[in-house]
């Protein structure tokens, strides 16, 4: 179980491929020897923000970083795609060059900075001249990581450095990984033309650790990623755009701030376009949403107008941009008659900035900031002086008159005091004055970092309060209550005066607390650098929701806190005799991973950060078939409290798998089977098998198959164990490729084949693999069932005794089902009488019911079950509401309830066999009546 870390990474650069005397030819495939030459489209993702939906990826081909061939370090520790690989993908406009890079990394670790950032878990990008040369001379060097940490080490004899305002990067998580957008302009990258038709040198490069320092580095070329002495790969800027039909390249960018009172709209129009529908608005919903009925702005303009000056007195809307507004804008491209197809456009957007300060620095709400701090801000639009307040009140500074006057963008007021909140406001004069808005920030050395955070709602009544210590802090005052005027102006005399905490106690427990209730907070500093002392903090505010938190599995880690001590699963947990110590519940669960930092799902999750991981496993020799784990309460145990009426659990699973293996008639076997393919170092597919003993064989007549692909693959094969990486021998039949004689010589490493030299052999075509005493493989292929044709020479792959000998099929898409009808089977040698199926290397759940069971402390518990009884194949958060009724019904004294378990099969089951999979759990809550349970 390793979480794989999915490294998606768009790059906006302008690069220019450099024109130079003398043009190499592009570097080879380290393994296939192929030229390493990837088209780079036309297109403009509409926002850099980590987020590929506005990417068309399946119009691109990926320059593919992902064989042992490629590794130039960390051969030994490379354990395949999964460990350390990526797909780059290319687009380019007028302005950019984007690249996205889907990179898979089993442990995440990005433990460096600044220059050394490609000393851990990293990306690189080479852009370059297309000369084979030595040295740094003729190429730029950048790499960035998840963290959004960038840097650019060779710039052809320009700058370098971590400085870059040019390039920007977004990361966004994903369940297997991150993603990466990064936009460099490529203005600064002026040795290089940037053209239509122009190919520029291009190398990317993963770098890769499992702890500190840079283990491996997988390239394109296979080579150090600097070796440009042999060539680079090439990347073509192509004229074509990926997606032909629709309007791209919006001017101003996507997001931009426009200073003026007009803006001038411009696009690249669609390869087809006759003419364009634009539509404007202030609402990005109305403008995603409108059509030509629809009453919103539109007007349609020739092909040859690819332009539209927002606000010019000229143009019908609108009249005059409003400072402080952001407008959105779409741009449809209409086909000639007589179909007129529209092509939708993306909606882009640009903002007019306000005519009072924004952004200011230190940001609004801001803690430990130095006490000789320089505030700054951007000046509203058209802004020639500013008028500064600042003060320790609100209202004073709200309503202020008469402030410091400056002609520049920074104040230093240099008398703050430490641990203090501020409030301070600057107002611009221009043709008008215009007042600012108030904000604030608190200075270092004062309590910070509130857990809950101010204004948090739907907080836990268990909540335990926590903050950060002061920096001169020798201990700290708790204040807490229901009225927050009544808390800020508490003394140690006051009901909301709670005690004292030492230093190193910074949390306070206010008990069960009520639900939907709001609650007001205050840490005061106690110390001796100062006579005022205590330092009064500020009041903090949460609002408790309306439910009891039975575990919303936020609280476990790996301080003898781990979630298997809580839930009390079939594997049980911790030494007997030494506390504390779980005893298995003899069923098949398994609770937590471990691959994360808390043994608990830190990626799929409903809310927080934490959720549940439940394998089951309904099939287990010597236990129960059902999968149960429990939960011993300490608290909440009485479910009436409160008036709550209903028990609530968020649950997800994966989907069933479409693989299946029916008879019929007697002799013919109906097989269908999804999966990326049978190769690399991992398998996806369905495989239908038998056990064998020693020497053997299998052969078939793959009768007939689907084409979900020309490399779909349908035939026999003999596996070491049903891991995806596991070695194996096979003899497949595709649709398009002939029969192959494909195989992998060790466990999780790459795959290798000999296909036949001609592609009429398909099916309805005969199938063999064979295995020897000495673990020699040979394959066969036959038209007839008769005349057999060994194909390549046999492979010794070590194998134990006992193995799996059967039928596989790989659809070679995931979207897709592959079916294939194969007969005539038989085996030699020593094998199992029964047939069993299941997926190989594809995460699917075998349907399994879903059940609750509480309890009191004596007596049977309560069973209710999920309607669906293929609970565990729904792929998506679904919410689980049971009335508490339903327990009570069943004799359950709601008052003291004992133990609550997680079901997955039928409660009590020891005999009939079921399947297995993974669930998660998330948020189990007891809650008040709700109008819309559920939502």
């Amino acid at each position: 179980m390793c979480k794989k870390f999915l490294l998606i990474v768009v790059i906006v650069s302008t690069l220019l491929s450099l024109s130079l005397a003398m043009a190499d030819p592009p570097a080879n495939h380290p393994v296939t020897g192929e030229p390493l030459v990837i088209d780079c489209f036309r297109g403009t993702p509409s926002t850099i923000d980590g987020n590929l939906s506005d990417w068309n990826l399946e119009a691109l081909t990926p320059a593919v970083l992902d064989v042992e061939g490629q590794l130039n370090t960390g051969q030994a520790s490379w354990s395949g795609p999964e460990d350390c690989s990526g797909e780059f993908y290319l687009l380019w406009d007028d302005e950019n060059i984007y690249i996205a890079v889907v990179v898979k990394d089993d442990k995440l670790s990005m433990t460096k900075s600044g220059g050394d950032i490609w000393n851990a878990d990293a990306v690189e990008i080479f852009f370059s001249t297309l000369n084979a040369v030595g040295g740094h001379d003729e190429h730029y060097q950048y790499g960035f990581n998840a963290n959004n940490q960038k840097y650019i080490w060779d710039a052809m004899g320009g700058p370098t450095g971590g400085a870059l305002d040019y390039m920007e990067v977004a990361s966004v998580e994903t369940p297997d990984g991150y993603i990466c957008e990064v936009s460099i302009a490529h203005g600064q990258i002026t040795p290089l033309d940037f053209s239509v038709g122009n190919t520029i040198g291009f190398h990317p490069v993963i770098d890769d650790t499992e702890d500190i320092d840079r283990e491996i580095q997988i390239t394109w070329t296979g080579r150090e990623a600097h070796d440009q002495s042999l060539g680079f790969g090439h990347m073509f800027l192509s004229g074509a755009a990926a997606r032909p039909g629709y309007s791209s390249s919006p001017i101003p960018a996507n997001g931009a701030v426009v200073i003026g009172t007009y803006a001038t709209l411009g696009w690249r129009a669609g390869d087809f376009a006759v003419s364009h529908d634009m539509y404007m608005g202030e609402d990005f919903n109305d403008v995603n949403d409108a059509t030509r009925d629809s009453d919103l702005f539109r007007i349609n303009l020739d092909m040859d107008t690819t332009f539209y000056v927002a606000g010019f007195p000229t143009y019908p809307y609108p009249d005059g941009l409003v400072p402080g507004t952001t407008y959105y804008w779409r741009i449809d491209a209409v086909n000639a008659p007589p179909d007129e197809t529209v092509y939708k456009g993306d909606v882009w957007s640009f903002s007019i900035p306000s005519q009072s300060a924004y952004s200011p620095i230190p940001a609004n709400g801001a803690e430990l900031v130095p006490i000789d701090a320089t505030l700054t801000w951007t000046p509203g639009l058209g802004a020639i002086l500013h008028t500064v307040y600042i003060g320790e009140d609100f209202d004073t500074v709200n309503n202020a008159a008469g402030g410091a006057l400056t002609g520049i963008v920074g104040y230093t007021p240099g008398n703050l005091k430490l641990a203090k909140t501020y409030y301070w406001r600057v107002d611009e004069l221009s043709d008008d004055t215009y007042k600012g808005d108030v904000w604030s920030f608190t200075t270092e050395g004062a309590v910070s970092g509130p857990n809950p955070a101010d204004g948090a709602v739907d907080v836990k009544p268990s909540v335990v309060l926590s903050w950060d210590a002061g920096a001169v802090a020798a201990s700290h005052e708790v204040y807490f209550g229901t009225d927050s005027d009544a808390v800020k102006n508490a003394t140690t005399a006051s009901p909301e005066y709670k005690g004292p905490k030492a230093l190193g106690e910074e949390s306070y427990d206010p008990g069960n607390i009520t639900l939907n209730t709001a609650y007001y907070w205050r840490i005061d500093e106690v110390n001796g650098a100062s006579t005022d002392s205590p330092w009064a903090g500020n009041v903090w505010g949460f609002t408790t929701g309306d439910f009891f938190v039975i575990d919303d599995f936020e609280d476990y880690d790996i301080g003898n806190n781990e979630i298997w001590f809580a839930w009390n699963d079939g594997l049980g947990a911790g030494t007997p005799g030494i506390p504390p110590y779980v005893p298995s519940n003899g069923t098949g669960s398994m609770i937590g991973d471990d691959t994360t930092n808390s043994y608990t799902e830190e990626t799929i999750v409903h809310s927080g950060s934490q959720s549940m991981p439940y394998w089951y496993d309904n099939n287990q020799q010597g236990l129960s078939k059902y999968s149960e784990a429990v939960k011993t309460l300490s608290a909440p145990r009485d479910w009436t409290e409160e008036g709550v009426t209903e028990l609530s659990l968020w649950f997800r699973g994966y989907p069933a798998s479409v693989g299946s293996f029916v008879e019929g008639p007697v002799g013919t076997f109906t097989m269908t089977g999804s999966g990326a393919d049978i190769w690399n170092n991992a398998d996806e597919y369905h495989y239908a098998y038998k056990t064998l003993s020693g020497v053997g064989s299998i052969q078939a007549r793959v009768i007939s198959m689907d084409n979900t692909n020309d490399w779909a693959k349908a035939g026999v094969m003999i596996r070491e164990t049903l891991e995806p990486g596991s070695v194996h021998a096979s003899m497949v039949v595709t649709p398009a490729n002939g029969v192959s004689f494909q195989r992998r010589i060790f466990t999780d490493d790459v795959s290798t084949s000999v296909n036949s030299t001609t592609l009429a052999e398909a099916a309805p075509y005969w199938v063999k693999i064979e295995r020897d005493i000495a673990g020699n493989f040979t394959a066969y292929s036959s038209a007839n069932g008769s005349t057999w044709i060994v194909l390549g020479a046999s492979e010794n792959i070590q194998m134990g005794s006992n193995v799996y000998i059967g039928l596989a099929v790989t659809s070679h898409d995931p979207a897709l089902t592959c079916q294939t009808v194969f007969s005539n089977v038989t085996t030699t040698g020593s094998v199992g009488p029964l047939w069993a199926n299941q997926d190989i290397g594809i995460t699917t759940n075998a349907a399994e019911p879903l059940y609750v069971a509480v309890s009191n402390s004596v007596g049977t518990p309560a069973v209710v079950v999920y309607d669906d009884p293929a609970a565990s194949a729904i792929d998506t958060w679904t919410e689980w509401v049971i009335p508490l009724q339903a327990f009570e019904d069943k004799g359950i004294v709601l008052t003291n309830v004992d133990k609550i378990a997680i079901g997955l099969g039928t409660q009590g089951n020891m005999t009939i066999p079921g399947g297995s999979g993974k669930m998660y759990f998330d948020d189990i809550r007891l809650y008040q009546p709700r109008e819309a349970a559920g939502e």
